[in-house]
C-alpha cells in the first residue's frame, strides 16, 4: 500500500530532526518507519529548491569512506633454490648423499629442481 505524499515542509522538518538526532541517516529512518531512499529523495528535491541541509551525521571514529589506491608490482614467489655443487660419479651408479644421519640415493639424470626441492625439505624436516 502506498503512503500519501508527504508536503515538502514536512519532508524539511523531518530531514532536519534526522540530521540533528545523531544518528545516521539509515538508522534514523529505520527507527521512524521511513525507507533510506524516499529520504535521500527528499533531500535533493529539497536542495533542488535552494534548500540548505546540514550533512549527514559521521561518527570521526569511524574510518574515513575514502580509499586511497596504491599501484604495486607484484612479484610472483620464486622457489627457494639452494645451489647444490655436486660431482656426480663417472660411471651409471647412483650418488648417495646422507644428511644429519638420513640418507638419500639420487640416480643420473636427475632434474636438478626437483633435487634441490629435495635436499631443501630434507633440511627442513631435519633440523
Amino acid at each position: 500500500m502506498r503512503r500519501s505524499k508527504t508536503p515538502a515542509s514536512e519532508q524539511y522538518r523531518l530531514v532536519m530532526e534526522a540530521r540533528q538526532s545523531g544518528l545516521s541517516d539509515a538508522e534514523w529512518c529505520r527507527q521512524h518507519g521511513i525507507g533510506p531512499s524516499t529520504f535521500y529523495n527528499w533531500t535533493v528535491r529539497l536542495r533542488k529548491q535552494g534548500c540548505e541541509l546540514p550533512q549527514p551525521w559521521r561518527d570521526e571514529k569511524l574510518p574515513s569512506l575514502k580509499q586511497d589506491v596504491v599501484l604495486l608490482d607484484v612479484i610472483p614467489d620464486e622457489p627457494e633454490v639452494h645451489p647444490v655443487c655436486i660431482e656426480a660419479p663417472s660411471n651409471s651408479q647412483p650418488l648417495i648423499l646422507e644428511m644429519n644421519g638420513a640418507k638419500l640415493t639420487i640416480p643420473n639424470g636427475i632434474d636438478t629442481l626437483l633435487l634441490s626441492q629435495v635436499i631443501s625439505a630434507m633440511k627442513g624436516s631435519l633440523c
